[in-house]
């Protein structure tokens, strides 16, 4: 599949979530956090700020795959990444999703911003939207280097 990052970049990969586990993909602004098991960077094809993803380093599904040491590593990683995002002045809330329908398993911290409040439903089912008013709008070159700075303030809060 071919992927498009919010740099434009272009990436063909069959596995999102394998290729940055392997380093055949970088997510813009780099890996924030590397753990035994998992890694945390921005979101690399929605330009959201501070939209953060939790990918597993082995291919897994579901979080059920887990063993009971990685469901705490994967928890202490997600609670300090939502800890990370209080630094972050405009986001008024986050929401956590894991779902299965994806091939690999990943965790989205998704924050809110007022712009999303003037736009959409504080609910789930707005979340496709969005994503897809995020890509549509929010590839400016300010909103870019906006997101690439707080990727670096996030890495900074997490050593």
């Amino acid at each position: 599949m071919i992927i498009r990052d919010i740099l434009d970049k272009e990436w063909n990969c069959e596995c999102l979530g394998c290729s940055i586990g392997n380093g055949e993909f970088t997510p813009p602004g780099d890996i924030i956090k590397s753990t035994k098991n998992f890694l945390l960077h921005q979101d690399p094809e929605v330009p959201i700020k501070a939209f953060l993803i939790i990918d597993s380093k082995k291919h897994i599904k579901s979080i059920s795959e887990l063993t009971y040491e990685e469901s705490q590593e994967l928890f202490e990683l997600a609670y300090k990444a939502r800890k990370a995002l209080k630094i972050i002045k405009d986001i008024k809330e986050v929401t956590i999703i894991q779902e299965e329908r994806s091939g690999h398993f990943h965790l989205w911290l998704l924050p809110r911003y007022e712009w999303m409040d003037e736009k959409f439903a504080n609910s789930l089912s707005a979340v496709r939207d969005i994503f897809l008013y995020a890509k549509e709008n929010n590839k400016t070159e300010e909103n870019i280097t906006d997101i690439l700075s707080t990727v670096d303030t996030i890495r900074n809060y997490m050593k």
